[in-house]
């Protein structure tokens, strides 16, 4: 019979053969690499004249993935001008909004709204106390009332949308919880990117053939027009005080008219 101190040592040599093999075979399965430059981009967002978007990470590798990226816009041509990491990953698409200091992105994927500096610090991160049932499509600030205004599309009927406004600090319940259905938008995509400009809101969806902007009046959400966009390489929208402008996913920004 093994005495006990031979059987302990017996039984910590084979834990740490197990450890060993553990970390040999992680070592050789996960890949850390970081190829951002055929990413697509994801939403955009203005602040302090320049548009601010983030990589949509399609590389499955691990570690940190997702940049914070900021582009010039000028003479309708738009040029990286700078990119911080985000030591981010497994986010999928971000929707971005601004309140004029800060930015905010929320995960369509994993639901997290993250509140990030211009230089990508991350300031917290924190989810909406909405169900998992109730699918992101997008963020953006309210400047009437300093609070953000997020759209969720019900996943067991597509046609059914949701519209909240959140204090920055996500800390306090929705001081407006609204729900309301929107027709003519793809029930597998569904809404994808919103800005608001008061009196309205502007949502870039895609309809089953192509992209369009659907414009609603944000007091009894109703759809004033829907417009053709005339093609579906557009991922974002950000409506600033002059203009609205589109993301594509060739990371380009584009300027759809003025006001």
């Amino acid at each position: 019979m093994l005495n006990t101190n031979k059987l302990l040592s017996i039984s910590t040599s084979i834990l740490l053969f197990v450890l060993v093999s553990s970390c040999e075979d992680n070592n050789t399965s996960i890949t850390t690499d970081k190829f951002t430059y055929d990413d697509d981009i994801s939403d955009i967002v203005h602040l302090n004249d320049h548009f601010f978007t983030t990589n949509y990470d399609l590389s499955n590798n691990a570690g940190d993935q997702i940049d914070l990226l900021v582009l010039n816009f000028d003479d309708n041509e738009s040029v990286l001008q700078n990119r911080f990491s985000l030591g981010l990953n497994g986010q999928g698409y971000f929707a971005l909004a601004s309140d004029g200091v800060d930015l905010f992105m929320q995960s369509r994927q994993t639901h997290t709204i993250f509140k990030v500096s211009t230089v990508g610090e991350i300031g917290y991160l924190k989810t909406d106390s909405v169900s998992t049932d109730w699918l992101p499509s997008g963020i953006t600030h309210n400047s009437l009332n300093d609070s953000l205004i997020i759209l969720y599309r019900d996943s067991h009927n597509s046609s059914n949308y949701r519209l909240r406004e959140l204090s920055k600090s996500i800390d306090e319940s929705s001081n407006s919880d609204r729900t309301f259905t929107l027709n003519g938008v793809d029930s597998t995509n569904g809404a994808l990117s919103i800005s608001f400009k008061n009196p309205n809101l502007y949502i870039l969806a895609w309809d089953g053939t192509e992209d369009v902007l659907l414009t609603l009046d944000y007091e009894n959400l109703t759809v004033s027009s829907i417009e053709s966009l005339n093609d579906s390489i557009f991922v974002g929208i950000d409506a600033t005080n002059d203009a609205i402008y589109l993301s594509k996913i060739d990371r380009s920004i584009v300027k759809l008219r003025d006001f």
